[in-house]
């Protein structure tokens, strides 16, 4: 069973096209465990339409009082991961786009390594490729990219309370325990906005 975890906030401009990228790859009884903080827009309403009963919505309300948007993205993702109950975890952005064998090709790395992160391409808010792929440096663990085995995450949760980079922290958790191996091929489009809270370089 797949679990993908998906931290939002009023994302309604590309979570249709997210999720729509995702759902056409899993199983019936795999699941989209969808941690929402108080989205004011109309992100939860599109996310019931799809009526996929893959699609968990929980609601989540920051337990921290800080000015640092990193941290609260952090723990939004630590309540999916909290939710989720799936042999294989990936994680997943609100307005990005999975390719077509994204699940695959992942699981088949999943059946011989702990934990997995492949290459992405960069494409504009307007869904237009930017010519580049991501250039691996430092550090590789963007969320977006990764997906694991789920006998790790009582190693990797509870974050500290003031994490900021929860995908450096799960990676580099899991690759020091257990094994790692990178997937070049690019296996989705990452949005590259402003706006973002965190973006590739």
């Amino acid at each position: 069973m797949i679990s993908v975890c998906i931290a939002t906030h009023n994302g309604e401009k590309y979570i249709k096209e997210q999720l729509d990228s995702i759902l056409c790859q899993l199983a019936p009884d795999d699941e989209v465990v969808i941690s929402d903080d108080g989205s004011s827009d109309r992100t939860l309403d599109i996310i019931s339409d799809y009526n996929d009963q893959r699609l968990k919505i929980y609601h989540f309300k920051q337990p921290l009082i800080t000015s640092h948007s990193h941290i609260y993205v952090a723990h939004n993702f630590e309540n999916a991961l909290v939710k989720a109950s799936g042999d294989y975890i990936f994680l997943c952005d609100q307005d990005d786009i999975w390719h077509s064998d994204k699940v695959k090709k992942c699981i088949e790395q999943l059946n011989q390594y702990d934990l997995v992160v492949h290459n992405f391409r960069l494409m504009d808010e307007f869904g237009v490729w930017l010519g580049k792929n991501l250039l691996v440096c430092g550090n590789i663990y963007y969320g977006c990219s990764i997906a694991f085995k789920r006998s790790f995450i009582d190693m990797v949760i509870p974050f500290p309370k003031y994490l900021l980079l929860h995908d450096y922290w799960i990676g580099a958790i899991i690759q020091m325990i257990g094994t790692m191996t990178y997937i070049d091929e690019p296996l989705m489009d990452y949005r590259y906005r402003e706006e973002s809270v965190s973006h590739a370089p």
